[in-house]
């Protein structure tokens, strides 16, 4: 059930605000095949939105891959090139969503599992900086998604209890992390990436016209 009383909601970005994990999974799908472990397609879905350093090294030793986690890690570096060269775009109606959402005096969050470097290089170019009030990135909490650490810590800043918060994720490893968390949690359809949402406590594929 949605909060009675909506005081935040805290946003995802990667498959969320912007259709970034298309051009992140073929960026790592060419490194690990590169270290010899040619991944299949649901594979490389499993890898969105959850932590390289859990995820990875069993594809690498499921292929017998060349190389470390390091080296990927290296090779990846976070996935920069996307954030800095691709061609981004906020998703439809969701700049509009969020500054209605702020306007009625609703707190806005930003909450990513990708780090400071790469997320404020893409929000500074899709000029969104402004739109959230507290920006949590995967190198600003210990544990990062499934656990509950990041939107905990954006709650924290916000100065707000979960039961009174939305969260609105794209993956099964954030839906998790926000019903850790203690908050209700939107699964959104809408990107290039289908992941399983099924355990979303409901499921929204645009931002247009939404009301929140």
């Amino acid at each position: 059930m949605r909060p009675s009383s909506l005081k935040a909601v805290l946003f995802d970005f990667d498959g969320t605000l912007c259709d970034t994990e298309g051009h992140n999974l073929a960026l790592i799908r060419g490194i690990l095949h590169a270290m010899g472990a040619p991944v299949t397609d649901a594979e490389l879905a499993e890898l969105a939105g959850g932590d390289d350093r859990v995820t990875v090294p069993p594809l690498l030793a499921r292929y017998g891959a060349t190389g470390t986690i390091d080296d990927y890690e290296r090779e990846r570096d976070g996935c920069y090139r996307t954030y800095a060269e691709a061609d981004l775009a906020l998703e439809p109606g969701a700049r509009e969503l969020v500054a209605s959402l702020r306007s009625r005096g609703v707190a806005t969050a930003l909450v990513s599992t990708t780090v400071a470097r790469c997320l404020l290089t893409a929000l500074d170019r899709l000029r969104a900086l402004d739109l959230f009030d507290v920006v949590v990135t995967g190198d600003m909490v210990a544990r990062r998604k499934p656990h509950p650490d990041p939107y905990l810590r954006a709650l924290e800043l916000l100065g707000v209890d979960a039961v009174d918060a939305l969260v609105v994720e794209d993956s099964p490893t954030g839906i998790a992390a926000a019903h850790a968390a203690g908050c209700h949690a939107i699964g959104y359809a809408g990107c290039s990436v289908e992941q399983d949402l099924s355990s979303a406590d409901e499921v929204v594929s645009s931002y247009v016209g939404l009301e929140l």
